[in-house]
């Protein structure tokens, strides 16, 4: 859907791809609500893959116009980093609602996310376009060729990044990073199974972790400060050192006494991707302008993605021929040795001070 959803912004505009992802995710809930059926969840799904898309990739990108007028990337990465811990704190305090919701009527939790889409949708509304002038004058024409010309983009896009060492760096990060998180994501609910822990607990122990994260996220501007350059490392270390220590000790012994110790290496995986998750877009948004921000972050997030999704395949293959502990040391250490690679090969590429940059590294 990323490809359809890049077009449909660059061709509407921000602010109107805005108002269309959300009437879309409109859509998908009335379906869900109104016509109940596997074949009706299907088609609600696809309303709601490119609603998301199209929304999230709007979204972002409009704040970032916004924002680069008043004060730049620096306020974008403060209010991003703001509106990312209010996120992860109200989606805690929602995780554990809709439980008790759901209990009173099953419904009831659908109804009240509809009521918020609607209020959503509303507020967009009242959205301006930073750049509206430029995006009239550059797509004056059918959206079928315009769609046959991003398709011509997107290679000119992938040509910069194989060409770009910063890029090419900061891909292969992503690519570690991102898929191990997705592959440990499919194991958790097997892990907390494992040392005893029952199924409906886990919806209290995600809001919390959830709640956790989002409270840390008010940390990034220090850490930023602290570590600068080093910052990646900080975070994407000690989130796969978690996943080895919780193997380990899983492991070896079976008793209760581990389930603090798994459950704060959670807690330090938890605060490190969600960190990671504000980072990410900071940094892709600083290699770009407003003419070909959605083609490198989409190509950006395209290959990522792939890659990520071909690794997650066989992270559950792996967890079918072997225990989920045992799953956990083998991505773990197998994660840590690429990444070690990864950010050896990013100390002369990447968070370079900007005249040690390459021509062929900067220009689009």
């Amino acid at each position: 859907m990323q490809i359809p959803s890049v077009t449909i912004t660059d061709f509407f505009g921000k602010r109107n791809s805005i108002i269309l992802g959300n009437t879309l995710l409109i859509i998908y809930m009335l379906i869900l609500l109104y016509f109940p059926g596997a074949i009706s969840v299907i088609i609600a799904n696809l309303f709601f893959a490119l609603g998301y898309d199209i929304k999230t990739i709007a979204e972002s990108n409009l704040l970032y116009d916004s924002v680069a007028t008043r004060g730049g990337e620096g306020l974008y990465s403060k209010l991003d980093a703001r509106g990312g811990s209010l996120y992860y704190i109200l989606d805690g305090v929602a995780s554990l609602t809709a439980g008790y919701l759901f209990v009173v009527n099953n419904y009831l939790p659908m109804y009240i996310c509809l009521g918020f889409i609607i209020i959503s949708t509303i507020l967009s509304f009242k959205f301006k376009e930073v750049y509206e002038v430029k995006i009239k004058n550059k797509y004056n024409k059918k959206f079928l060729n315009t769609l046959k010309d991003y398709r011509k983009d997107l290679k000119t896009s992938f040509k910069f990044i194989l060409k770009s060492r910063r890029m090419k760096a900061f891909i292969l990060f992503q690519i570690v990073l991102y898929s191990t998180i997705e592959i440990i994501n499919t194991y958790n609910s097997d892990l907390l199974i494992s040392i005893g822990i029952k199924e409906e607990q886990f919806s209290m122990i995600i809001a919390i972790l959830t709640l956790i994260a989002g409270i840390s996220l008010t940390l990034k501007r220090p850490i930023e400060r602290k570590f600068k350059n080093r910052t990646l490392s900080f975070i994407s270390l000690p989130y796969i050192g978690a996943c080895v220590i919780i193997g380990i000790i899983s492991s070896l012994w079976k008793t209760n006494a581990i389930i603090p110790i798994i459950l704060v290496m959670l807690v330090i995986q938890k605060i490190c991707a969600s960190l990671w998750y504000i980072l990410e877009s900071k940094y892709i948004k600083n290699f770009t302008t407003e003419e070909n921000r959605n083609k490198i972050t989409f190509t950006y997030e395209f290959i990522g993605s792939i890659v990520a999704s071909i690794f997650s395949i066989l992270g559950g293959i792996l967890l079918d021929l072997v225990s989920v502990q045992h799953a956990f040391v083998i991505v773990g250490l197998s994660s840590l040795a690429s990444m070690v690679l990864v950010l050896d090969y990013m100390r002369t590429r990447f968070g370079l001070k900007p005249e040690e940059y390459k021509k062929e590294d900067i220009e689009f």
